[in-house]
């Protein structure tokens, strides 16, 4: 069954879903172009677009009809064929729902948010394969770039030897805004990289990934520069064992606040619950955070086909932080790791 079946399955004959989310129209259509909405309806599905894309449009799209034009929700309303009109509330501003009231004010338009993002949850082989390839140009970025001496680089300039290794082994962008994060600095789970130099005795966190063919990849590893302090390696210890037990557990039918609970207990038994402040992870795919989310909080069940995080950590404040994680994709059996690499404590130079 097609994504786009999946979708219309979930409409009643008299609904039209109007799809304005980036990562939402390129997984339903293919479409990557910048600018463009698609209708979903029962015997009406439209990809809406202007005329930079319409060459582009025609060789990536198949199952919807194309419509190229200067008003994107003019169109919107000219094509619409049904009474109700769902929208992505996450997604439509205020001024594009105000307009398509004011062009339309006969319809009735229906707050609705998570459709295609339920279905995006569960990956299909093809999406799994993407992934993986994904993990597998980061992983082995990341191998090449430990075999150089980083003391004496700034941050930044790790940076962007990690990225540009990654560009040359095949990604099409990097997956996020690498983050490079040296002593004090790795205590700042998203720290963004600067000019400081990396020196001995620093703990140095990388948190990086790549994309392919849209898919991207989420992988941290830490290390530490000359030898490792007590501190460093009894916090590296605690976060390891946390997070090989969530690797162990992860599987169909545990709940998703259940794994986050069991992971965390690891590390407030060893005594550092209060500087793990973060979720256990979250689902991986054409966005880096997307649902599934793992918190104490979240509601529902791993499933297989999941693509998602499994990223403890612990940060002392204006002293360092270590954070292991590893992209995997849920099997019958377990969790089957994307981002294979290093588990130790690597000393670097």
């Amino acid at each position: 069954m097609s994504r786009l079946t999946q979708t219309l399955n979930r409409l009643n004959d008299d609904e039209t879903l109007l799809v304005s989310a980036p990562a939402n129209i390129r997984y339903l259509s293919g479409f990557t172009g910048s600018n463009g909405m698609l209708m979903v309806a029962r015997n009406h599905n439209v990809l809406i677009t202007d005329a930079r894309y319409q060459i582009q449009a025609t060789n990536e799209v198949n199952e919807f009809e194309i419509s190229i034009t200067t008003d994107l929700l003019t169109t919107v309303v000219a094509e619409l064929q049904t009474r109700t009109l769902l929208i992505e509330s996450n997604h439509l501003n205020v001024a594009q729902l105000e307009r398509i009231s004011e062009l339309r004010p006969d319809i009735q338009i229906v707050k609705s948010s998570g459709l295609v993002e339920a279905q995006r949850i569960t990956k299909d082989q093809s999406e799994i394969d993407k992934i993986r390839e994904a993990c597998g140009i980061s992983t082995t970025a990341l191998n090449t770039l430990i075999t150089e001496k980083l003391s004496c680089l700034t941050e930044l300039e790790i940076a962007t030897k990690l990225e540009r290794l990654m560009i040359d082994l095949g990604a099409n962008a990097r997956a996020f805004e690498t983050i490079i994060a040296s002593g004090p600095n790795s205590a700042i789970p998203h720290h963004q990289p600067t000019n400081r130099i990396v020196q001995p005795g620093d703990l140095l966190k990388i948190d990086f990934g790549a994309q392919f063919q849209g898919y991207l990849s989420d992988c941290t590893r830490t290390f530490v520069i000359g030898k490792p302090q007590n501190w460093q390696r009894e916090i590296f210890e605690a976060v390891l064992a946390g997070q090989s037990l969530g690797r162990q557990i992860a599987k169909p039918n545990l709940g998703f606040n259940e794994l986050d609970v069991r992971v965390r207990s690891v590390i407030s038994e060893k005594g550092f619950g209060d500087f793990f402040k973060h979720g256990l992870g979250h689902g991986v795919g054409l966005i880096i955070h997307e649902d599934p989310f793992l918190s104490p909080k979240s509601d529902g069940k791993i499933a297989a086909d999941m693509v998602f995080t499994i990223e403890p950590g612990i940060y002392l404040p204006n002293q360092g932080g270590v954070r292991i994680e590893d992209t995997g994709v849920v099997t019958e059996a377990g969790f089957d790791v994307l981002t294979e690499f290093n588990y130790e404590l690597i000393e670097l130079d």
